[in-house]
């Protein structure tokens, strides 16, 4: 009896060809499978994620949002209204007029008598630096919604008791005095996650700018090629150019194949260049970026420059929704607090906060209670700087780019009333 492909002699033609034959039709049925196999989409909504622990713990991130989900969750922002009696008031954390008079912008435009969530703002001081102090005099005469809360302790670094004036019964949007931008849903998404949540300590904007985050934006495909110029014309400016927010305007860059970014003087007020199309991150200074509080991301002024041109090429495309996802559970790891959600019951309650409220907020409190800090990945905002990128004076740093003046030129074209 011939029961397999191993017959008898007086079969061997006919059997060899019919397995032959099965063997053929099966290779086709999985090389067609396979060449109309298509990558399945992962809406905006459905990128919940938390935290890498080690390399093997690197979560895979979805690269594919759905435009029709986010279409659909921002229709739902929009139409979200806050709970009536529930007072929501913006907190920032105030000192440098240069940052400022771009985040006003954004204040006014997120004010509720503008359509916004913001029934009022109070700036709470820490500088003692004249000019300041009388730009922020001006800003409170400007609009009766505005106020400060003058706290003493200028030392960089103390931020626990900024926190002295916060009232039970307020939901509070604390912000950074350089926070540079943010969508017009931003604060309406994270305040609605914060509502509809109260188990959770806070809740984050999707932060660009933020040293954790970095690394994600960059394993998002958000970042590409830039490099800074080194032509003539990056050389100190003298004020008098006007200068666009618009990449698309910006030529290629052209260097030498050996360039080093360490050996690059920066110049006042230089511009950086996207490379090439085609061109892949390896050589950039993103590509230096880890998930980490205290990483590379942090102190290198040159992956933060990289990012916010980055950025600005996104925001002219359109493309927004390189960087967004549903939430981010960061698990009681430390990460920066630049604009976020809290509540002012939760404040009072945890008495007066340590001066390293970052620390206390997203890692000793969250844990000791168990309630998570997370960031909403709806809510897309530019972070400008930390203090280890500005560099020190006469010395190389992010601030010796034109990026403050093209997020200006954004800022007056767009956000500031006309």
């Amino acid at each position: 009896m011939n029961r397999s492909c191993y017959p008898s002699k007086s079969t061997v033609p006919s059997a060899r060809a019919w397995c032959l034959a099965v063997f053929l039709l099966v290779t086709i049925v999985v090389f067609e499978a396979n060449l109309h196999h298509k990558r399945p989409e992962y809406p905006a909504s459905t990128r919940i994620a938390h935290r890498p622990t080690t390399l093997a713990d690197t979560p895979t991130l979805p690269f594919e949002p759905s435009l029709n989900s986010q279409i659909s969750h921002l229709q739902e922002i929009q139409e979200w209204q806050k709970p009536v009696g529930l007072k929501v008031v913006g907190l920032v954390f105030y000192g440098r007029r240069r940052f400022v008079s771009i985040l006003e912008c954004y204040l006014q435009r997120n004010l509720v008598e503008n359509g916004g969530l913001l029934d009022e703002v109070i700036f709470v001081t820490k500088t003692d630096d004249v000019d300041d102090l009388e730009y922020l005099d001006h800003l409170l005469r400007t609009n009766p919604k505005y106020s400060a809360s003058t706290r003493n302790d200028t030392k960089h670094g103390k931020y626990g008791h900024m926190w002295s004036s916060c009232q039970k019964g307020v939901l509070y949007i604390k912000m950074d005095d350089d926070m540079v931008f943010f969508e017009d849903s931003a604060i309406r998404s994270i305040v609605r996650r914060k509502v509809e949540n109260p188990e959770l300590l806070l809740v984050s904007g999707n932060i660009v700018i933020q040293p954790a985050f970095s690394w994600v934006h960059h394993h998002f495909g958000a970042i590409h090629p830039y490099l800074p110029e080194i032509t003539a014309s990056g050389t100190d400016l003298d004020g008098n150019i006007t200068i666009t927010w618009r990449t698309s305007e910006l030529p290629f860059w052209m260097g030498p194949p050996d360039f080093d970014i360490e050996n690059f003087p920066a110049p006042r007020g230089h511009r950086w260049l996207p490379l090439p199309d085609g061109t892949v991150n390896d050589q950039t200074p993103i590509w230096a970026s880890t998930y980490e509080a205290f990483g590379a991301s942090l102190k290198n002024w040159a992956i933060g420059a990289q990012q916010h041109y980055s950025f600005l090429e996104n925001l002219e495309k359109g493309e927004l929704w390189r960087y967004k996802f549903d939430t981010w559970d960061f698990l009681y790891d430390r990460f920066s607090i630049n604009l976020f959600a809290i509540s002012g019951d939760d404040i009072v309650a945890m008495g007066p906060l340590p001066e390293d409220d970052e620390e206390f907020l997203t890692q000793i409190f969250a844990k000791k209670t168990g309630r998570h800090a997370i960031m909403d990945g709806h809510s897309v905002g530019v972070h400008f700087s930390f203090g280890p990128m500005r560099g020190k004076k006469g010395e190389k740093g992010i601030e010796r780019t034109d990026l403050l003046d093209r997020y200006r030129a954004y800022a007056e074209e767009s956000i500031c009333p006309k």
